[in-house]
């Protein structure tokens, strides 16, 4: 059976907001976006995955792959790696320091949807 890809926007938005850490604000993550209305939730996850979309592929696909599918010399390719929000959401903000706040979670949203893909992809084989 096949969850709802809403679903997993919002995990990764719960995801993302974890890994700011415990002394971020509220505002300091998108998991806030659609707090007062449920609707506007699913429109600014929608509207997220497309700007760190634009972004990873235009920033990192050369390297990852536009779904991160690409073997990498240091490795695993990004898509089969088991990383941890914290763990990504550092490695985002590293890459992209010129980028804003909303942008790297942005990004990392879009990573952790090709993350979660492919972990379902192995456990319903």
């Amino acid at each position: 059976m096949k969850t709802p890809r809403v679903i997993f926007v919002a995990a990764g938005l719960i995801f993302a907001s974890v890994a700011a850490g415990p002394d971020a604000s509220p505002k300091d993550s998108p998991a806030h976006l659609g707090a007062a209305h449920p609707q506007a939730d699913a429109d600014e996850c929608g509207r997220l995955l497309v700007v760190g979309r634009k972004l990873f592929v235009a920033r990192c696909s050369r390297c990852h792959g536009e779904r991160g599918e690409k073997s990498l010399s240091t490795g695993l390719p990004l898509s089969q790696r088991k990383l941890m929000p914290e763990q990504l959401a550092r490695s985002v903000k590293g890459r992209l320091q010129d980028c804003t706040e909303e942008q790297r979670w942005a990004v990392q949203l879009y990573i952790e949807s090709f993350l979660n893909q492919e972990s379902r992809e192995r456990t319903s084989n």
